[in-house]
């Protein structure tokens, strides 16, 4: 449900309700699963830590994450993607290039299945393959970057379009972008946009929203931008990441638009 960008208020209790009935259970292997897409997930909504988010006397986080990651393949990869996912969110570039780079060190990207675990690791490398090989203009990058975007393309066909055309068309335009083919660029930002919101995964529309400010930042229409990192800012409000979506403010600086939008935060939160 994280994932699929359902309120994250509504996510945090479900898993704070599971996390309670595995403790009951002495299930640690299902906690232990839990508590890296938690972590983010308070993150996002403004809890950086446990204890913010009711969740202090559930678990002994250091104790029994260490217990597991490493150790069981797939605590491994729910952990590896919830770090993956939130250094992008967060522009942490060092650590976003860093998460990539350990994870292809077991393994490339086109060697892994398409579980929903693994469908998500190759979307978020994708888009951050993208973003280095722009910013270090390597060129290795970015076409791990392209070799994601096959992966993510095929699973239209071979799975479901409902899933995979909004991730696709912001793989397409990160990597429209890096070639700076910027008019091929702005039409697949905006059919990423339009596809998340289609198919209601408010996550994926903030974020489609905010790369597409990115892309008009940098390529020196920062008018334009406002636009886009406004409809980031709504639709990261919407979907409850308010911590997130009071970093746009700073792309909204001396526009009309941040006080749109501070003001909108103001309300809800």
């Amino acid at each position: 449900s994280f994932w699929s960008g359902k309120r994250l208020d509504v996510v945090v209790e479900s898993m704070k309700t599971t996390m309670k009935q595995m403790k009951y259970h002495k299930n640690m292997l299902t906690r232990a699963l839990l508590l890296p897409t938690n972590r983010v997930a308070l993150r996002l909504t403004g809890h950086n830590d446990t204890s913010q988010g009711g969740l202090n006397d559930i678990f002994d986080e250091n104790r029994e994450e260490g217990d597991v990651t490493g150790k069981i393949t797939s605590v491994t990869v729910v952990t590896t993607n919830a770090k993956l996912y939130e250094s992008l969110v967060f522009r942490e570039f060092d650590r976003a290039k860093n998460c990539v780079e350990n994870m292809l060190e077991t393994q490339s990207l086109s060697g892994f299945n398409m579980s929903a675990p693994m469908y998500h690791r190759i979307f978020y490398s994708g888009l951050v393959s993208f973003w280095v090989g722009r910013e270090t203009d390597d060129q290795e990058w970015i076409a791990r970057g392209v070799e994601s975007k096959d992966a993510i393309e095929k699973m239209i066909k071979s799975a479901s379009a409902w899933n995979f055309q909004n991730k696709t068309y912001l793989l397409q335009a990160e990597e429209q972008f890096c070639d700076r083919n910027f008019e091929e660029a702005e039409k697949l930002y905006d059919a990423a946009i339009l596809s998340s919101k289609e198919h209601t995964f408010v996550n994926e529309e903030a974020l489609a929203n905010e790369l597409a400010g990115h892309f008009y930042l940098d390529t020196g229409r920062k008018t334009k931008s406002f636009h886009y990192f406004l409809q980031a800012m709504e639709k990261y409000n919407e979907w409850g990441a308010f911590a997130k979506a009071k970093t746009m403010g700073k792309y909204l600086e001396g526009s009309e638009s941040y006080f749109i939008g501070t003001r909108h935060i103001a309300e809800i939160v």
